[in-house]
Parts: C-alpha cells; sequence; structure tokens
C-alpha cells in the first residue's frame, strides 16, 4: 500500500509538471541594417510624364534598370520602386478620351506590375503658365473623363500607390484656370470653389476607395472639408480615431511641389478665406503636419528663382549645415520625392545628409530584438514577441497585413498565419512592442523550421511578388534578414515542430 501511495505522488507531481511547463523562448537580438534598399510605395520617385499629342509609352527595361542605384539631379545616386505617371490629355479638352489612349494608359499599368513598380498618378490638360489663357478643361469635360478611367483605376488599384489630384490647371497644380478661377490674379468666386469641390468629389468617387487623392495646397482640402466656412484657424486635422477608415477626411490628402522653395513654399501655404488671399504657415502647416501622421504625403523640392536657382539656402539644406532639410521632410511625414526636380536644392545634400533621407523618406522598420520557442507543440498557444522601431519619416499609407511563416528546412513546405499587426499605425520613433499569442490555426508536420516575418501587399494579383513585400532593416551574423526570393524576413532559423 505505501508503494502504491508513493507511485501515485510521482505520477501527480509529474502531471502537475506537464500542465505548467511553458516552451522554452530564445531572445534575439538584431543589427540594425543601414545599407541602402528599395522598398514597395516610398522613396525617390522617377518622373515619367507624356501626353496625348505626344505619347511615349513607359518601357520595361528602363524602369528595372532605375529599381538600381542611378544619378539622379544634384549629384546623388538612387534607386526607385515608385515611378510618377503624368497624363496631359491635351488632345481631349472637348471630347471623350480616345479608345487608343486608354488602351495606351492601360498597357503602361501593364508594364509597372511587369516591373514590380508602384504609380504615383496624375492627369491633366495643359502646362501652358503662368498668365492665361491657360488651357485647361472645363467641369463637364473632367467629370466626363473620370467616368471614363473609373474601370481603368479601379483594374490597375494594385499598381497605384496614390492619385494626385491634378486635372486643373497647368500641370494639374490647381493654382491657374480658366474654368475654376485663377487664384493669382483673380476673380475666384463661390461657386469656382463649388466647381472645384465637385471635381475632388468625383475623383473620390472613381479613385477605388482603398487608395489616397492628394490635393495641391492644404487649402484646397478645407474647403472641400467646411466650404465657404473654411478658415486656417478652425481646422479639425484627421485623427487616429478616423485615420484609414475610407472616408474622405481619410482619403484625402496632401502633395506638394515646391518643398523647401522659400518660408511658405511659394503659395503653398495660402488660405483663400479672403482676398487677395494670405499666407497662413503657423496654421496651415501645423494642419498638415498632424494629418500627414495618417495620410501620404510627398511631392518635388523647388528652387524658387526664375532661372532654376536655389534662393531659400542654407534653410533648405542639411540640418548639420546649418539648414532644416530633415527637419522638414520628418515633421511632414514625407513619403516620397522627384528625382528629376530640383537639382539645385537636392544638390545640397549630396555627400551630406542624402544617404540618411534615402533610407527614412517614408517607413523604415528596423527589427531590435525577438523571443521565440524553440519548440512548439501542436494545439498550444504559441508566444511571440517582436521589438520594431520605425526610423523613417512616415508610415505606411495604404493597407497591407503581416503574417508569420514557417518553412521545413528538410522539405521547404510553408504553414501561414496572420497576425493582428497594421503597419500602417507603425508611426515613426515609436517602439511596436508587438506581443502574440498564436494557436495556429493548421496542424504542423514535425520537423525543423524555419519563421519569418512577411509584410505583404494585399492586393490578389501581386501578393506573392516579393518586390512588393516590405523588407525590415534588420541583420542576423552580419547578413540580411531579408530574402529577396520570396519577400520574406528570417526572424529564427531553429524552432522544431514536436
Amino acid at each position: 500500500m505505501k508503494k502504491q501511495i508513493i507511485y501515485l505522488y510521482i505520477l501527480v507531481l509529474s502531471c502537475f509538471s506537464c500542465i505548467d511547463r511553458e516552451p522554452a523562448l530564445v531572445e534575439v537580438f538584431y543589427e540594425t541594417d543601414n545599407d541602402e534598399f528599395i522598398n514597395p510605395e516610398r522613396g525617390f520617385y522617377r518622373p515619367f510624364g507624356t501626353s496625348a499629342s505626344n505619347f511615349v509609352p513607359l518601357e520595361e527595361q528602363i524602369l528595372l534598370n532605375l529599381r538600381n542605384p542611378n544619378p539622379a539631379a544634384g549629384g546623388f545616386s538612387v534607386g526607385s520602386s515608385l515611378t510618377y505617371r503624368s497624363y496631359q490629355l491635351d488632345l481631349f479638352k472637348d471630347k471623350p478620351i480616345s479608345h487608343e489612349m486608354l488602351i495606351s494608359i492601360q498597357k503602361d499599368m501593364d508594364i509597372i506590375r511587369k516591373v514590380g513598380n508602384k504609380l504615383v498618378l496624375r492627369f491633366s490638360y495643359s502646362n501652358s503658365c503662368c498668365e492665361p489663357p491657360f488651357k485647361d478643361a472645363p467641369k463637364n469635360i473632367i467629370l466626363e473623363h473620370l467616368n471614363q478611367l473609373k474601370s481603368i483605376l479601379e483594374k490597375n488599384k494594385d499598381v497605384i500607390s496614390v492619385v494626385q489630384m491634378g486635372l486643373i490647371g497647368p500641370w494639374g497644380e490647381q493654382f491657374y484656370s480658366d474654368f475654376f478661377g485663377d487664384l493669382e490674379h483673380g476673380p475666384v468666386t463661390d461657386q469656382n470653389w463649388l466647381d472645384r469641390n465637385e471635381v475632388i468629389n468625383k475623383l473620390l468617387e472613381v479613385v477605388p476607395v482603398s487608395r489616397m487623392v492628394q490635393v495641391r495646397a492644404p487649402y484646397y482640402k478645407l474647403r472641400a472639408m467646411d466650404g465657404v466656412k473654411a478658415h486656417p484657424e478652425k481646422t479639425n486635422p484627421l485623427t487616429i480615431d478616423n485615420a484609414f477608415n475610407g472616408s474622405k477626411i481619410a482619403r484625402l490628402a496632401h502633395h506638394n511641389d515646391c518643398i523647401l522653395a522659400n518660408y511658405d513654399d511659394y503659395w503653398t501655404y495660402n488660405s483663400f478665406h479672403e482676398w487677395p488671399a494670405v499666407s497662413d504657415t503657423l496654421n496651415l502647416k501645423k494642419y498638415v503636419a498632424e494629418e500627414t501622421k495618417f495620410l501620404v504625403f510627398g511631392g518635388e523640392t523647388c528652387p524658387g528663382g526664375d532661372n532654376g536657382e536655389d534662393v531659400y539656402s542654407p534653410y533648405n539644406d542639411c540640418d548639420a549645415e546649418g539648414g532644416g532639410a530633415q527637419t522638414y521632410l520628418k515633421r511632414f511625414h514625407t513619403s516620397f520625392l522627384n528625382t528629376a526636380w530640383s537639382g539645385a536644392v537636392n544638390g545640397d545634400w549630396t555627400n551630406k545628409c542624402i544617404d540618411e533621407i534615402k533610407r527614412n523618406l517614408g517607413y523604415r522598420f528596423v527589427i531590435k530584438r525577438g523571443m521565440f520557442p524553440k519548440e512548439i507543440n501542436n494545439n498550444e498557444i504559441i508566444n511571440i514577441e517582436l521589438d520594431i522601431v520605425n526610423e523613417g519619416y512616415a508610415s505606411t499609407y495604404n493597407y497591407r497585413f503581416a503574417e508569420l511563416i514557417l518553412k521545413n528546412k528538410e522539405n521547404q513546405k510553408t504553414f501561414k498565419t496572420k497576425i493582428d499587426s497594421d503597419p500602417r499605425y507603425w508611426f515613426t520613433d515609436e517602439l511596436q512592442d508587438i506581443k502574440l499569442n498564436i494557436l495556429w490555426p493548421e496542424t504542423l508536420p514535425k520537423g525543423n523550421y524555419e519563421l519569418y516575418l512577411n509584410l505583404a501587399d494585399p492586393e490578389p494579383t501581386i501578393y506573392n511578388r516579393p518586390e512588393y513585400s516590405i523588407r525590415l532593416a534588420g541583420k542576423l551574423n552580419a547578413n540580411s534578414i531579408w530574402d529577396p526570393s520570396t519577400g520574406w524576413n528570417l526572424l529564427y532559423s531553429d524552432i522544431k515542430i514536436n
């Protein structure tokens, strides 16, 4: 009897040991990868404008070459995953867009997808600046053309990063116009603003709801949101409570094609609540800086001088040189800049702060630390921790999901599960302490596995394309954790499935 009691006692202790046992975890620390590399939907873009009257199609090999470092205006080199494509519809200011032109636009989209790039997209009608006539198109034509473009925009949303409003005035910058009011010389009527807002609303309708629309100056958004009551001292910026929800305020974003030109970026921060317009950098810069935490922002620098000379140096030079270039780009959460304009401004950054700017435009997710199980048992909770810091100027602005991938080291079979973390909320300078308690959704065959993190594009057409997945800035044992063949980031390489 005594012997039986001892055996029972040992058995009970063993059972409690089974219940309380936590799988052994291993802590991994990563080195920061300071190498220059491209990532989707961010960085220095390459501009390719064309017109209906002299159409020049995109070329696959040229775009492929530009994904590698190539010379940019200003004397530095950079690789580009973003292509700026503007279409000047100059032949169609009084008639529908031709079928041939629509086919040409679609062929460009096919090239972009084949290359692995994304587009910053704009439509306009004229480049006649800066005295009337400006030779843009009337409202009825614009609305008709947007209806024609709707199917193209929907079909190709996978390779469209953002759409810029365009459409009104020279280059589509919405400042001068024959039909919507001349914002420099006047007059600008309430009806002009109503017509402008009608174009904005139509554009938001035809652009897929998953994509943002950038307007050229902040007052344009204020007027679209608040009508005649729009005033720079009464702004209601987008907040985290309604960010990324598909609403008008969450989709109307900002671009600036005269970044660091002078104190108000040459009329970018004009307010038209009175006439003539007044510059209000105090309120409008604050408004844009707050909104762009949740909205895409980018554009091009601008020299300001009549002959293309930089008139704002040293204020637009590198921070260490007494300027404020990095401070500006970070304040406004800048995701992209033009490689071709302006070399006068960007050239002052060459061999000084340009490497930092190239790295930090948009997001740059640096993985610092991870905690992983050495062994995984099926039907048991898996505990994983990830520490990731965004050292870039902005977060991502289009939705993408995060998933963990286990890959069998012997037969290469993979098993995936999504995790509840959205990179759009991985804001600048914030540590993402991601704690995961995962019950893997499928039975995992026993064996030895590697664990990866994949920040994939959710669009089915490009989900499996490594060019469209995000590379983390991390190294293990002096080697990048990025796998260019899959687009996955290696987190840990020695997990055993029981």
